[in-house]
Order: C-alpha cells, then structure tokens, then sequence
C-alpha cells in the first residue's frame, strides 16, 4: 500500500526525538509495513497542503490513501514575489508578522469555520476523481473550538430566525437575506462532506489522544513541552489512523 499524508507540524512530527522516523507517519510506515509519502509541513494552513496534495496528484496519482488531518482553520497563505507567505491570524507568539497583525482584526472564528467547510468540500470531491481513498479528520485543527460556529449552521431552522442562534449580527456585518442563503448553503455543504468523510470534524486530540485510557494504554504522558505530541504520543496516532483505514499489524 503507497500512502500521501498531509498536515503541519502534528504531521511533520514536531517535537518528536526525530520526525524523520518517529512522527506518526513514519511509524506507520515501519509498524504496519507500508509506503508513506508525507508533504507535511510545520506550520502549513489548509489551504497550503490541499495546494501541495494537489500538486503531488498532478504528477503523481499512484497512492491507495490520502490522510489528511486538518490544521488550524485561521491560517492562510499568500504568494508574494514568487513565494508563498503563511499568514496566522489571531499568532500571539514571537513570530508574529506585520500581514499577521493586520488580517487578525478581520479574523473572526465563523470564517475558519466557513473556510474547512469550503475547502474540505473542494478536496474530498477533487480527490474521489482521482479514485483514491481518503481519510479527513481534525488534529491541530480544534472543532470542539467552533462548536457554537457549527451549532449556527447546524441549528438553523431556514426560518430567517437569527436570534435564537446566538449570531453576533453586528459583529459579523452580514445582512439578513445573506446570512440565511449562507446557513443554508454551509449545512448542505457540511452535511454532503459528513455524508464523504463522517469524521471531518472529529476532534482527535480532545476526543482521542486526551482519553485516559489512551493514555494509560501508550504508558502515560503522551504530549511534549509544548503542544506537540512526544514518541508515544505519535505511536498513538499511528495506531489511529492505522485502524481508520483498515490496517492491521
């Protein structure tokens, strides 16, 4: 079996002792005795690694599975003068940019949410024209994070009744006729990417690698010193996504 994994540094396998055989998917490879093409990058946006799937696929259909756990949902990409710049908004660390500070007063939680929507619905249904199998979860990208975002979309009765929802109108400077358009276009568009992909808004982390019996089962503590996973926290995840697509050792 030729695997093609996608991501950011939960991928990548940041933190790790070393990423080039201990992040998830290189354990998955050496466990479970398969090829892994992985393009993941440290701090990679959605939108960068559906590009460079995209571009691999061009050259490259020969794989059985795409895994792609998504990334956070604010970060984006630019090509300035030849090159791809990642933005982050809402980055409070020291790498904070100029174009970072400035998109974060647009940034608002219901456009990531808008955007995986969008974006997952674009890529699963590329991908299924490829014939190839795939796999979309949420990893560094948080959907427990956007449960009041998802709970508008999902919630809404296509009756123009915004008010029970919670929508922060004003803050969100939308007008009424577009927003009900919007929710009803966002849930069929939701709906059709669970329908494909049922887990695409799974949150693995909280739901997954934070489940006490994980942890006791990969011998305890499974996180780094920061918000990586250590060694055994990527064994874990190997394990994962090993069973999500049918492997076994």
């Amino acid at each position: 079996m030729r695997i093609l994994t996608i991501g950011d540094s939960w991928t990548y396998g940041a933190e790790s002792s070393d990423p080039k055989t201990m992040s998830w998917p290189a354990q998955l490879a050496n466990k479970y005795d398969v090829e892994v093409v992985n393009l993941a990058q440290p701090g990679s946006s959605n939108k960068r690694q559906i590009r460079m799937c995209f571009e691999e696929l061009a050259r490259d259909q020969n794989f059985d599975y795409i895994i792609y756990p998504l990334v956070p949902g604010a970060r984006t990409e630019l090509l300035k003068n030849g090159k791809w710049q990642q933005v982050w908004p809402a980055n409070t660390g020291k790498t904070k940019t100029e174009l970072d500070k400035l998109i974060t007063e647009y940034w608002h939680p219901w456009n990531d949410v808008q955007d995986i929507i969008l974006q997952c619905f674009s890529f699963i249904n590329t991908v299924g024209n490829f014939r190839i199998k795939l796999f979309v979860t949420g990893l560094s990208f948080k959907p427990l994070k956007y449960t009041t975002e998802i709970n508008w979309i999902e919630d809404y009765k296509n009756d123009n009744n915004f008010e029970s929802l919670g929508i922060p109108l004003d803050e969100l400077n939308i007008g009424i006729k577009d927003l009900d358009r919007k929710l009803r276009t966002l849930k069929a568009l939701h709906h059709c990417n669970l329908h494909l992909q049922p887990e695409y808004f799974t949150d693995v982390v909280d739901l997954y690698l934070k489940d006490p019996a994980v942890v006791r089962k990969y011998g305890g503590e499974l996180f780094a010193k920061e918000w990586h996973p250590n060694d055994a926290g990527y064994t874990a995840l190997a394990d994962y996504f090993a069973n999500k697509i049918g492997l076994t050792k």
